[in-house]
């Protein structure tokens, strides 16, 4: 996904079959729907296509009746040049069209709010808040995109199933290939969707650096009551402000 959001990191959704050119008898051809334009620029195999069309049919029929979303979530990030790994875990929620708010509560209390084209990351333990205009080359930004729905999903990356061997009996595997890679950019994010509800279970993320980051969603509640005040941020009286430092 986006110029936009909605924060991390999942994030996140939303296709239908392909068409074919007109026969005998002067059929026209079936006109194709505007994200069967779009999805799939790379190359499938030809028993591959139809399926994939089908996961996205599904997954932008679930966004479309998803008003809102909340679950506990736990992120591993690998850092390969120092080969060390950290972990984190908190709440994120979502308020369609783009609200969102990860609430990190371990190791370390952090808030990150993401509405529209700003993001702002409070460090409480810092008394900092950084407020930025959302990038794409922004890590955690992709994760993000995936709550949007599958139009900014597929205007943001090309979608193919060659990760299909990483699919188990509750999810589908899809790579993502952002469309526009820059140096500090995802290289791909792998996602898992739940064949019952086609929303994320967890997504991978590969820097160009070979840096790894993965998310992964439980205790998922989606059309639950959410107060917009819950994604209001307050900036404190006395916090440093740190701006566009992407």
């Amino acid at each position: 996904m986006m110029k936009r959001i909605a924060l991390l990191c999942i994030c996140l959704l939303c296709l239908a079959g392909p068409s074919m050119a007109g026969g005998v008898g002067g059929e026209q051809e079936k006109p194709q729907s505007p994200i069967e334009k779009k999805v799939v620029e790379k190359k499938q195999p030809e028993q591959e296509t139809p399926l994939l069309e089908r996961i996205l049919s599904k997954m932008d029929a679930s966004y479309g009746s998803l008003k809102s979303f909340r679950a506990d979530f736990e992120q591993e990030s690998e850092t390969k040049t120092f080969k060390r790994k950290s972990r984190s875990s908190g709440r994120v929620y979502f308020l369609k069209p783009s609200e969102m708010r990860w609430s990190y509560l371990q190791p370390e209390i952090r808030e990150v709010y993401l509405s529209g084209e700003n993001i702002r990351i409070y460090l409480p333990g810092r008394n900092q808040v950084i407020e930025q205009t959302l990038t794409d080359a922004m890590p955690g930004v992709a994760p993000a995109r995936l709550f949007m729905g599958v139009d900014e999903l597929v205007s943001s990356f090309s979608v193919s199933l060659d990760c299909d061997d990483e699919s188990d009996g509750e999810a589908y595997c899809l790579r993502l290939t952002p469309k526009q890679n820059k140096a500090i950019s995802v290289e791909e994010i792998l996602l898992w969707v739940g064949k019952k509800h086609f929303l994320p279970l967890r997504t991978e993320s590969r820097d160009v650096l070979g840096n790894r980051t993965t998310l992964s969603f439980r205790n998922r509640e989606r059309n639950v009551d959410l107060e917009k005040e819950l994604f209001r941020f307050e900036l404190p009286a006395d916090a440093e402000v740190i701006r566009n430092t992407f």
